[in-house]
């Protein structure tokens, strides 16, 4: 019996869009679609607060809903107005002035879905995309696989968690069928009611995992809806008083189609088994891929850097062959190192016997679109280096995941100073990512925010040649959104640490600037102060901040950045002017 591993990524198009613009998670976002006559329908919402981290303060603080309001009850197909409406009852007005309204982009969601399954193949190789107008669902096919990850609950739970690392939120079941997966994934967490007795509260599980050949009993308790029925099919359902899976499957099966129309039965089947469904992988064919099986396994302390270097390139070449001719470069690409243990050790094992171990999955990740086969090659050996390999290998499988189009100038004689700068900038980014990890490279965003410490965001760099007009830097208290002139300074410090550092400071007047202040054992004398600029927290931050600012110059000739908080007094170093 096959067993199908069924990931649900829920609010697809607005996770892949979060993703792309993580500032978007501060707010209520709304993905919607254009009508005729003006109307605006949502496709998806989401309201991605609070960040991780928050305490428990600010999680109160950041959305009324959580203070005891009802949640807001926004389902797909409504009205971009009602939608608003609904919000305001539950979280307030100022929830929706702060709401981010984007396009629906259909084609870009199956995209990053694709992209998703592809990198799923980790778990197996034969992986396919829901077969929907607006896929949510990966279909992978663990039959026989799942005993290389620990079993299918430690599979199921890595695939869940490994997703939520790279910041996709997942839920993920295995049962004999797609329809029996589809229909568990995403009803991971509902408890049937007992006899006489409403439904238990939700576990808030991600993971469900359905027995062999007990498809139908184990997902009787589950909705109607859970068989992938329409509206109209299941309006009909509920005249006659049926509302769960096993409440269909006691309908008598020669009468589903007269009274339900063909869909009901269909999904019946499927879901039970006796109707095939078959997996579609459009993304299977797509990017190419290239292996290299050993005829016996190969000990890795036995190859040279070297050796196992120039297979590896020989690989990524063979990949990059139909990529360069159609003008694409890679942006992703994974590495599988195929390995296996003798069985000479277990009780009543044949001699030279052997059993297949989970593959070593190395993940490359480029910042632009590359075709260079020796720069693709470097990425690779320097993840290696970082990784945990296998005592011995039996094959190698190099599987491009990710393309985007390269661009092809033609040479000037002048003027490409600014086209080879951002060149070498994303060959030195891919390189630094793939020496100390993609997390720990990436570019501060400035926000349109008070608070300093939330002035900026940490997102991918964008590679780019081109300077700002004129070559000067943007002022951040302008790019910040601050309002400009007045008395006090514009700019900000170049050295903003990252928590203020508490200070012995010496004040004259009660209410006005420090004389001097002991920092790093030295007592510093200020010969000149300007400010204060005061700086406070919206209600919906969490605890209330509340500071006066002072650009400081002391008699050393340097300059400081220092607030006094103005709850107790104290005083805290905040930067340093260069």
């Amino acid at each position: 019996m096959p067993r199908i591993m069924t990931i649900w990524l829920p609010r697809w198009p607005v996770q892949r869009r979060l993703r792309e613009s993580p500032e978007l998670r501060h707010a209520p976002l709304f993905v919607c679609r254009h009508e005729p006559r003006g109307v605006m329908r949502v496709v998806a919402w989401a309201w991605a607060v609070p960040a991780p981290g928050e305490s428990g303060a600010a999680r109160s603080r950041s959305r009324p809903a959580e203070r005891g309001r009802p949640a807001a009850r926004i389902v797909a197909g409504m009205s971009l107005a009602e939608a608003l409406a609904v919000l305001a009852q539950s979280d307030g007005s100022r929830a929706c002035h702060r709401a981010e309204i984007v396009a629906d982009d259909p084609v870009a969601d199956r995209e990053g879905i694709e992209e998703v399954a592809r990198w799923c193949r980790r778990f197996a190789p034969l992986v396919a995309v829901e077969s929907a107008e607006r896929p949510e669902c990966v279909h992978v096919d663990v039959t026989g696989t799942a005993e290389f990850f620990g079993g299918e609950e430690t599979l199921v739970r890595t695939a869940v968690w490994t997703l939520q690392a790279r910041g996709i939120h997942a839920r993920a079941a295995i049962a004999d069928t797609i329809g029996a997966g589809w229909a568990a994934a995403r009803h991971t967490d509902f408890r049937p009611p007992s006899a006489g007795q409403p439904a238990p509260p939700a576990r808030h599980q991600r993971c469900a995992i359905v027995p062999p050949a007990d498809q139908m009993a184990a997902l009787a308790h589950l909705p109607a809806a859970a068989l992938r029925l329409e509206g109209d099919c299941l309006a009909r359902l509920r005249e006659v008083g049926v509302d769960t899976i096993g409440g269909v499957g006691k309908l008598p099966r020669k009468s589903l189609t007269s009274r339900f129309g063909p869909q009901l039965a269909r999904r019946l089947a499927q879901c039970s088994g006796t109707l095939a469904e078959p997996l579609e992988t459009p993304c299977g064919g797509e990017l190419p891929q290239a292996s290299q099986a050993f005829d016996f396994p190969l000990l890795l302390r036995d190859l040279t850097q070297e050796s196992l270097g120039a297979l590896v390139q020989r690989l990524v070449e063979a990949c990059m062959a139909p990529l360069a001719a159609a003008g694409k470069g890679v942006t992703a690409l994974q590495v599988r190192l195929e390995s296996s243990r003798s069985r000479a050790g277990q009780k009543g094992a044949q001699e030279g016997a052997r059993e297949a171990c989970p593959p070593t999955v190395i993940d490359v990740g480029l910042f632009r679109p590359s075709a260079a086969v020796g720069h693709l090659a470097e990425l690779i050996r320097l993840r290696m280096a970082r990784a945990h390999l296998p005592r011995e290998i039996s094959g190698i499988v190099v599987d491009v995941v990710a393309v985007g189009p390269v661009a092809a100038r033609q040479r000037m004689l002048f003027g490409e100073v600014a086209e080879a700068t951002a060149s070498q900038v994303g060959l030195l980014l891919d390189r630094l990512s793939g020496r100390l990890g993609r997390s720990a490279v990436f570019e501060p965003k400035l926000l349109a925010d008070a608070q300093p410490e939330h002035a900026w965001l940490a997102v991918p760099p964008a590679v780019s040649g081109r300077l700002p007009a004129g070559g000067r830097q943007v002022s951040k208290t302008r790019a910040c959104g601050l309002p400009a002139g007045g008395r006090f300074p514009e700019r900000r410090p170049i050295c903003l640490l990252p928590r203020p550092v508490r200070l012995e400071a010496v004040a004259v007047v009660p209410d006005g600037p420090p004389v001097r202040f002991q920092y790093e054992g030295q007592t510093h004398h200020i010969a000149q102060a300007r400010g204060p600029e005061r700086i406070e927290t919206a209600w919906w931050r969490g605890p209330c901040v509340r500071r006066d600012y002072y650009v400081v110059d002391t008699s050393a000739g340097d300059r400081y950045w220092l607030f006094r908080r103005l709850q107790d007094g104290g005083w805290f170093l905040h930067g340093r002017f260069a």
